[in-house]
């Protein structure tokens, strides 16, 4: 981040060839200088330029105001034509030729930077900025000593004198944390925000810059927390600050709140068009919204011409430069070695530019390069800190553990604030308390206490689908794909250490989550209630993940990962997709291609991510339906070339983005016009049916819809009289006449009600309220058959609303209907993958009714659930005993008994499956652990004495 000038205390400026400055006078430039740090800087520049000729306190000031808008020339020129007007060098006006230094120095004018520095420090040794910026020229043309000797001086310059002006303070503050950091000084960190600023802040309330590079201290070690009250405090003080606007963006995209950022940095432009940190900011931005030629634009066009030799602006471009034109090739002449070796000639120490273009490219998950470039930020700039940092948490995502731990243990001594690194750290630490089980398809860590059984059946899963989702894809990445659980471990859930896992931070949202090189996810044993999810799923659709995003060396745009991946779960959609899907596509409010991935990571309204999720898997439905499997690969081909979406559309479907997206939208509407005959109630305001209902007073229709909406709102009275309108106008308007019914309802009048539901209910275009209350009253009245029958009816017409299922199984299950029951409890866990109590009781009853292969694949859909429930495994193996698959069914028997040894069922059951298999001395040893437990248990005895003379098998 760039210095924010401050002016100096002003009594230490008089100048002998201007006016003397009278009570008067410092009086108004004190004034001057509050608006100044308060933001109003037109103002404040009014003020300075009618005390032009007072002192240099008049000129710095008003050039301060210029730069602060951005207004570089113009400051420029104050201050030259301030010193050109002297008629000798005086050391009163050194503070202008240190803010002509400095301006110099963020522009890129590095000779003219060093000479003003240079006259500054000639005339008052005492010239901090201008003796830091001396130091920050040394740095940037790889002068590490002679640098580190300039950051020292500042250092004792602090320890030697009484320091008594803020401003003064910040230079030094900006000295210590770079000697801190190339030195191993970590408690410098401590030092700086709990001493030093505060310090400047107890000499100067208003110096908001003391609060910015706090903050931007708490953002570098990525406590948000701390950050974000620093940043809130700064723009306190001064809301004008463009500076603290930046890193508020920075803070806002660091929480992946895009909108926020991208406001943020429109605020900062807005207030300084020239503020390097914006722009790049802006270019940031760009490249998070995957539009690298849209942000090598803004690199190009708005940042270089503000300093042509930022390496934190030239580090981006060449992460541009790699990413539009390849990776880079040994000997190779490209654009992005010619920018490397210019970079370099100038600075062999150019650490900032490698670590900014390692960033930028992990950023597009280009994990190799990155770590190649964080390497190489390493080789030649070993002072720093951050590349280490960067480097363990890079090889974290690429489940190097071994690597990340040696590299985050560099770090963290010398740099024990990063919160990212010391909270890796703590996760590496439960990593190795966790234990390890190798099958032939994966490597899953696991809490060896709490998760031994779910690793187990994770691993069984595993390995049964890996291979064929490789086949499917035409893909078996190198490795292993490495699966870690995490649960509750040194008083965190297992949740927290799942997302810390991932980003260092327990901020994540989801269960699991996928860096392509490995998935992490939190234990379901932890979850409760609404929160269990299926395990089995999850795993799955994380694993295409792995596949896909290895297989295409991460190129593979966010939407088409996510569709295969929940393609890849089967079952239908969930009927909140398909609401959705009702509401936007008509409206044309959905996602196109292009705009596709934002739902994903910035989503602007609640269910955008979920419409994200929807949408993506409806684009791979429609291609493989209108082509087939075999482009599916071909496209997955054109990404691993390295194209773009248009590009990979072309090649793998011979169409033009433009033709695959209108066909699209046809597959979408059709898709949509199939979803539901029932005509639900209007969405639209009591104002704008109030309007309707005027316009068109013969419209029964409108009248209805107004009658309704009365009704929601309680006004009864104005309800029953619309409705009543309505039906002279149409005497069997099935809304209207649900309207009156539910008022007789609330009269006491049910069967009156049941009669005019009755009386005009469309059965071939039902009204759905006035079904589903026909319905509810018949159920009521215990009449079973009819309110299943108009149930049904709900659910043939209306497939998408999951209510009319739920009711016609409420029924079913009144009228003890065990076969239509089960077909229809078996639609609803369609439905909801993670629903496990209608599992349990599909299993229930199909081992009732002896159907075993239903009771089998209920039952081990619900263990994929909750494995730690020893009825669901006693249900799936009795299931399995009765398919005869008494191996298994065994093994399903000793999991219960693992579970719950106190049952004594369990051992008998297990016992006759060892007897089914012909393996008698296990069913004695198991008989005998059940006498011992259960003496008098039924048959107990008689099956022992049956296997006591059988021969040891």
């Amino acid at each position: 981040m760039n210095p924010a000038g401050i002016i100096l205390v002003l009594s230490a400026l008089a100048a002998p060839a201007a006016a003397p400055e009278t009570s008067g006078n410092v009086a108004v430039l004190s004034k001057a200088r509050g608006l100044l740090m308060g933001g109003k800087y037109a103002e404040a520049a009014a003020i300075y330029k009618s005390l032009a000729a007072t002192g240099p306190a008049a000129p710095l000031g008003l050039a301060r105001c210029y730069a602060a808008e951005g207004k570089l020339s113009e400051a420029r020129e104050i201050l030259t034509r301030a010193l050109e007007s002297l008629p000798k060098p005086s050391p009163i006006y050194a503070p202008l030729h240190s803010e002509l230094a400095r301006l110099a120095f963020e522009r890129g004018d590095y000779d003219e930077a060093k000479t003003q520095a240079d006259k500054a420090v000639k005339l008052d040794d005492g010239q901090l900025p201008a003796r830091y910026v001396l130091a920050e020229l040394h740095r940037v043309a790889g002068r590490l000593d002679e640098a580190e000797q300039g950051y020292a001086a500042l250092i004792r310059y602090y320890n030697e004198q009484d320091v008594e002006d803020a401003e003064s303070l910040r230079w030094i503050g900006l000295a210590a944390a770079r000697y801190a950091g190339w030195n191993r000084l970590h408690n410098q960190f401590k030092f700086l925000v709990n001493e030093l600023y505060p310090d400047a802040l107890k000499l100067d309330p208003a110096f908001w810059p003391a609060h910015y590079d706090a903050g931007n201290l708490f953002l570098e070690k990525h406590n948000r927390a701390d950050a974000a009250r620093e940043i809130q405090a700064g723009l306190e003080l001064n809301p004008g600050a463009a500076e603290l606007h930046v890193a508020k963006a920075e803070l806002a995209a660091a929480a992946r709140d895009f909108e926020q950022a991208a406001s943020s940095i429109d605020r900062a432009i807005e207030i300084n068009p020239k503020l390097l940190d914006a722009r790049l900011a802006k270019a940031d931005l760009a490249l998070a919204n995957f539009d690298v030629p849209g942000s090598l634009k803004l690199l190009e066009e708005t940042a270089l011409p503000l300093n042509p030799l930022s390496e934190e602006t030239l580090g981006r471009v060449a992460a541009c430069y790699v990413l539009l034109d390849g990776p880079p090739k040994p000997g190779q002449q490209t654009r992005f070695s010619k920018l490397v070796k210019s970079v370099t000639d100038r600075n062999p120490h150019a650490g900032d530019f490698f670590s900014t273009l390692a960033s930028a490219l992990e950023s597009r998950n280009k994990f190799l390069l990155a770590k190649r470039f964080f390497a190489k930020a390493i080789e030649v700039m070993p002072r720093e800190v951050g590349p280490r940092s960067s480097l363990g948490l890079l090889a974290m995502r690429t489940a190097e553990e071994d690597d990340a731990k040696r590299w985050l243990d560099k770090a963290f001594t010398i740099d024990p604030f990063n919160v990212r690194v010391k909270n890796t750290l703590e996760v590496l630490d439960v990593l190795d308390s966790m234990k390890t089980l190798e099958t032939e398809h994966a490597v899953i860590k696991y809490d060896g206490k709490r998760d031994e059984l779910l690793a187990r059946y994770v691993a069984k899963h595993i390995d049964a689908i890996y291979p064929e989702m490789c086949g499917q894809f035409g893909y078996k990445p190198p490795g292993k794909p490495l699966l870690e659980i995490f649960s509750s471990a040194k008083g965190h859930g297992g949740h927290q250490w799942f997302s810390v896992r991932l980003v260092g931070l327990p901020y994540v949202g989801t269960v699991a989550a996928c860096t392509g090189c490995m998935v992490a996810m939190a234990s379901p044993n932890e979850m409760e209630g609404p929160m269990r999810f299926n395990w089995a799923r999850v795993v799955k659709h994380e694993l295409v993940h792995v596949i896909t995003l290895q297989q295409t060396h991460f190129n593979i745009p966010h939407w088409y990962t996510e569709g295969l991946a929940v393609l890849s779960e089967g079952g239908p959609r969930p009927p909140s997709w398909n609401e959705m899907l009702l509401e936007r596509v008509p409206a044309g409010k959905i996602f196109n291609l292009g705009t596709i991935n934002f739902g994903f990571i910035r989503p602007k309204k609640c269910d955008d991510r979920q419409m994200a999720y929807c949408q993506a898997e409806l684009y791979v439905e429609f291609m493989l339906s209108r082509w087939g499997p075999g482009k599916q690969r071909k496209l997955l081909a054109a990404y691993a070339d390295g194209m773009d979406t248009p590009e990979a559309i072309k090649h793998a479907l011979g169409i033009t983005i433009e033709e695959f997206e209108r066909r699209y939208l046809a597959y979408l509407g059709k898709l949509v016009d199939g979803m539901s005959a029932l005509k639900h109630p209007s969405k639209a305001s009591l104002a704008e049916l109030s309007k309707a209902h005027r316009d068109q007073p013969e419209n029964a229709g409108a009248a209805a819809e107004l009658a309704y909406a009365y009704l929601r709102r309680g006004a009864k009275k104005e309800a029953g009289e619309t409705a009543e309108k309505a039906i002279r106008l149409k005497p069997k308007e099935q809304l209207a006449t649900y309207v009156i019914a539910r008022l007789r309802l609330e009269e006491g009048k049910a069967q009156e009600a049941v009669e005019l539901l009755e009386g005009s209910l469309d059965r071939e275009a039902p009204q759905p309220n006035a079904l589903n209350l026909l319905a509810g009253l018949k159920l009521k009245a215990e009449q079973y058959d009819e309110a299943a029958r108009l149930y049904a009816l709900g659910e043939r017409l209306d497939p998408i609303n999951r209510k009319w299922t739920k009711a016609l199984g409420r029924a079913y299950l009144l009228a003890d209907n065990q076969e239509k029951l089960a077909e229809t409890l078996s639609r609803l866990a369609a439905f909801d993958p993670d629903h496990i109590t209608v599992r349990k009781k599909l299993a229930e009853m199909a081992l009732k009714g002896r159907d075993y292969a239903a009771a089998a694949k209920w039952a081990r859909q619900a263990v994929e659930i909750d494995v730690m429930d020893a009825g669901l495994h006693r249900m799936l193996a009795e299931a399995l005993a009765g398919e005869h698959n008494y191996e298994a069914a065994i093994e399903e028997l000793d999991v219960a008994i693992e579970l719950d040894p106190r049952e004594p069922y369990l051992r008998y059951a297990l016992a006759d499956a060892y007897i089914q298999t012909n393996r008698p001395a296990e069913a004695r040893k198991v008989l005998e652990e059940l006498l011992e437990l259960k003496p008098d248990y039924p048959g107990a005895e008689l099956m022992l004495e049956e296997v006591k003379d059988q021969p040891k098998n």
